[in-house]
């Protein structure tokens, strides 16, 4: 017999604030977070390039890959997307001439740069070009209402809201000064798959497509064999300003503000196979240490860490490299 409170429960459905709400609500955060204003005679002016002058405020964390858009009004731009996607303006620079030379804004935690048209540095908005080959992809709590919002202050319609079948309800607009986005929000697979029964597409039913092959295996941790860790950490820290933490291994040390990882491991004695090990990173070792073996190479032995599974190999040559599969969360 079915448990009455499941045959009631509902479906949890995300429901987007009314925009009177959400306004007031941003108004009355905005007056309770902000911070007494500074003494403008204590405020550094900073000096840009044909003597602009401008203010800033502090910079947000930065991340490998930040789309920076050209604009015809950036001041209209950074309005438009405050009130349309929830942007939260972070800085701004604006020069003697009233165009902003630079802005920043966050979406959603995304960050975003942008600035007004700059033709005499070649920098110049979608308009200029008749449209844009970029999409700018933001994911929402609904996209009907995103959508709506979107086109009443101005945005063109390319494509209506509606469930595809990959798992999403979309829509695609293009704002006023020209960028396209795609606004985005997660269906479950019950929609999905009605939508993969309605309109399978010029694919076909991609239901039946399998996924195959695997990625290109590369470099996934480089060590480097010391005979005195405390000595490599200050000397390479006052070299590249590296910051050397303990490592999951007694003796080893791991590079903590590197974008690709990097580490130490402390050892007396000759290093076998020279003093840096080169570990590739496979989604499975097995396969590979098979086909080590198969190619003329050796497995000389595996081990098992709290970071993952490696297997110590060499190749027909006698280069000596690691096989690695970190553990989940490395």
């Amino acid at each position: 017999m079915a448990d009455p409170f499941d045959v009631l429960r509902l479906p949890t459905t995300p429901v987007a604030p009314d925009p009177r709400f959400a306004a007031a609500l941003r108004a009355r955060l905005e007056e309770a977070l902000a911070p007494e204003p500074p003494d403008p005679d204590t405020v550094p002016a900073i000096s840009l390039r044909g003597g602009d002058t401008v203010t800033t405020t502090e910079p947000t964390t930065t991340h490998a890959l930040t789309p920076y858009l050209a604009v015809h009004d950036a001041a209209a731009a950074l309005d438009w997307y405050r009130d349309v996607l929830g942007a939260i303006e972070t800085s701004r620079f604006v020069g003697d001439d009233g165009r902003v030379g630079h802005a920043e804004i966050t979406i959603g935690g995304a960050r975003v740069m942008l600035a007004d048209e700059y033709p005499e540095a070649g920098v110049h908005g979608p308009r200029h070009f008749g449209g844009t080959s970029v999409t700018l992809h933001l994911e929402v709590v609904d996209v009907d209402h995103s959508f709506a919002l979107a086109v009443r202050e101005g945005a063109e319609v390319e494509r209506e809201p509606s469930d595809q079948f990959h798992g999403n309800r979309n829509a695609l607009v293009r704002d006023p000064f020209g960028h396209r986005w795609m606004l985005n929000q997660p269906i479950d697979a019950v929609r999905a798959d009605a939508a993969a029964d309605a309109d399978p597409g010029d694919f076909g039913d991609v239901r039946e497509y399998a996924v195959t092959g695997r990625r290109p295996v590369e470099p996934g941790y480089i060590t480097m064999r010391t005979g005195d860790l405390e000595r490599a950490r200050t000397f390479f820290g006052a070299l590249f300003a590296w910051e050397v933490e303990p490592g999951s291994l007694e003796g080893g040390g791991h590079i903590a503000n590197t974008r690709f990882p990097m580490g130490f491991f402390q050892a007396e004695g000759p290093a076998e196979g020279g003093p840096v090990t080169l570990y590739f990173r496979v989604d499975d070792i097995e396969p590979y240490a098979a086909r080590v073996e198969e190619l003329g190479g050796q497995v000389l032995t595996r081990n098992q860490y709290p970071s993952g599974g490696n297997a110590e190999c060499v190749d027909d040559q006698g280069f000596r490299f690691d096989l690695f599969q970190p553990a989940p969360g490395y």
